[in-house]
């Protein structure tokens, strides 16, 4: 370490030896990372004269800025990362001058890692108003670059990004070292799958596997195919998904320099491929691989996607607390139909109703789930709980539709890949023909065509009829559950007749005021709710009108206040901490946007009144 350090201070000159450049680079590989950060910061503050920087130092300089961000990215430490950054900043006058577009955009791009989003967007669209000093590709391919990441998730700007995706390509065909193209051409491709252009998208990924296959780049070869394969899956496409995988396995088993990550990602898709096909038993394999793979990545990434493709509880349940909202829906619904095959019915009622809860507030649509509707249904008929069965039948006429539409998909994407295979083809056949017979190679081509032709014709047929078929079995099941709700409803509608021709007698409605705070902790929270709902029908619909977020657990507590529950009693009901129920209640009112001088008590028996 004393020599490291000796090393690091007689760096510190006009110009800082590029030598320690090449020492940060080499730390950073090998993992070093406290002993990178510290080189890098060394090198961009030990250089503070501009006068006689060749290019070379000038893009040498650039690249340590951006490789000192992308170290603390390895850490995981992206909010240590703006603080360094904001002391190089104010050490270096070269940042502050001739390099101050460049420390704007990594800034910008280092911010959206710490989901500071307002602040990353600002920096960033200032940084493409500064000038760029002796301004090269890659550093416009950069700039570009980061501003659509920053930008990616923001609807307003979503024709921005667009347009600096592709910008970024065309400052990437004069670039020297074209690493983060596919990065780029991976967004542009994720943009035209969420707006639905997928022959967009699958052309944007096609052209990137053919450039990869040209320049022989293997890692780049197994991106596009990751990228084709996720694209079929996102439109439930398996057969061309599973293609795809299998070939994108065997790039990766012929491989000499292998990426762990890329590896492990290449494994995980061939697991999900063959899951959607319906072949749980091969999917076991290539997920051991992946596991064994992600085990030695930092913070196992990719262990969420392997923990929802198993069949194991624990795996599930880590899901719900670190997948993404499609994620977790999947794993809900998972872990429901175990609990229901092991008769744990309150455990899978929990479950379905998180299921409900993600499928309701996430803002942007969830993939079909391919939900299994049956057992469910089955549940709550058996439980006499009518609205839960109308949720899931309303939930079930969605998937169908959405089968239907991803039926037209298939036939768009069956249509798309047979025109891409024709295209190809024919240029093939006019480079072989080119010096043959004209009347010969017109001949060739026209059979070709009807070829391909009546194979999309033959195509559509059988996938029209199958469709047919499964229409109609979904139409009968619906009739028959319609057949179900229908008889459910009258016994709902007669219980509701006893109910209320009881509740007129003044009496009657206090002794079910008394006992309802109990039903909470001795028959459970399902009891209580039907009970509360038979004195107030309307409370928890004006309560989720005035605030659509609020929670299950806040739900509770607005019920038993309106039960004129005090915090000790709520606090023995929930089995909570009475400091617990001070900071529910605190919580609870922030989210209404109450004033000091309103009450929570007031604000619940507006809702009464109403």
């Amino acid at each position: 370490m004393l020599i490291f350090s000796l090393l690091m201070l007689g760096s510190s000159k006009c110009f800082a030896d590029d030598s320690l450049f090449q020492e940060a680079r080499r730390l950073q590989r090998e993992g070093q990372f406290d002993e990178a950060i510290s080189a890098y910061r060394n090198y961009l503050t030990g250089t503070t004269r501009k006068e006689n920087m060749t290019d070379d130092k000038f893009a040498t300089y650039t690249d340590a800025l951006v490789q000192l961000m992308n170290t603390f990215q390895s850490k995981g430490e992206p909010v240590e990362c703006i603080s360094v950054l904001q002391e190089v900043f104010m050490s270096s006058p070269l940042l502050q001058d001739e390099f101050l577009r460049d420390f704007h955009s990594v800034m910008g791009y280092a911010l959206s890692r710490t989901e500071d989003m307002s602040k990353a967007e600002e920096v960033t669209l200032k940084a493409l108003t500064l000038p760029l000093h002796r301004a090269t590709p890659e550093r416009y391919f950069r700039d570009y670059a980061y501003a659509a990441a920053v930008f990616y998730s923001n609807p307003e700007y979503q024709d921005e990004v667009v347009e600096w995706c592709h910008e970024a390509l065309i400052q990437a065909k004069a670039c020297r070292n074209t690493s983060g193209q596919q990065w780029v051409m991976s967004m542009l491709g994720n943009l035209y799958k969420r707006n639905g252009d997928l022959n967009g998208a699958l052309e944007l990924y096609q052209q990137s596997l053919d450039d990869s296959r040209s320049r022989e780049d293997e890692l780049g070869v197994l991106n596009s195919l990751s990228s084709l394969t996720d694209l079929f899956l996102y439109w439930d496409i398996p057969e061309y998904a599973d293609m795809y995988a299998s070939e994108a396995v065997k790039v990766e088993i012929g491989m000499k320099q292998k990426n762990p990550m890329v590896s492990a990602q290449t494994y995980i898709n061939k697991g999900r491929a063959l899951y959607q096909l319906g072949k749980e038993d091969s999917v076991s394999f290539y997920i051991g691989q992946a596991r064994e793979l992600c085990e030695s990545l930092p913070y196992n990434s990719g262990m969420v996607d392997i923990d929802l493709l198993s069949s194991d509880i624990i795996c599930l349940e880590r899901v719900t607390r670190q997948g993404t909202a499609a994620n977790r829906a999947k794993a809900y619904h998972s872990l429901a139909q175990i609990y229901l095959e092991n008769g744990q019915e309150k455990d899978a009622e929990i479950m379905l109703d998180s299921l409900q809860t993600i499928l309701n507030h996430n803002d942007s649509p969830i993939n079909v789930l391919h939900i299994d509707y049956k057992p469910i249904l089955d549940h709550y008929l058996k439980k006499d709980n009518h609205i839960k069965v109308r949720q899931y039948v309303e939930l079930m006429i969605h998937e169908q539709q959405a089968f239907k539409e991803r039926g037209i998909n298939y036939n768009l994407v069956e249509a798309i890949v047979e025109l891409q295979t024709g295209n190809k083809l024919q240029e093939l056949k006019i480079v072989q023909l080119k010096h043959a017979n004209q009347r010969l190679w017109l001949l060739n081509i026209t059979v070709l065509s009807l070829i391909i032709i009546a194979v999309v014709v033959i195509l559509l047929i059988y996938q029209n009829r199958r469709h047919k078929i499964q229409m109609r079995h979904a139409d009968d099941r619906h009739a028959y559950l319609l057949q179900k709700l229908n008889q459910s409803n009258l016994e709902k509608e007669k219980i509701a007749q006893e109910v209320n021709e009881f509740l007129k007698d003044k009496d009657n409605r206090q002794e079910l005021e008394t006992l309802t705070p109990h039903v909470l902790k001795e028959s459970g929270e399902t009891k209580f709710r039907q009970c509360f709902e038979l004195l107030y029908p309307l409370f928890l619909h004006r309560l989720r009108e005035k605030v659509p977020s609020v929670t299950r657990r806040e739900e509770l507590l607005s019920m038993l206040i309106a039960l004129h529950q005090d915090n000790k009693e709520i606090a023995d009901l929930l089995a909570i901490a009475p400091r617990s129920v001070l900071m529910l209640r605190h919580r609870f009112r922030q989210k209404i946007g109450m004033n000091t001088d309103v009450s929570l008590e007031n604000f619940i028996e507006d809702l009464l009144r109403i």
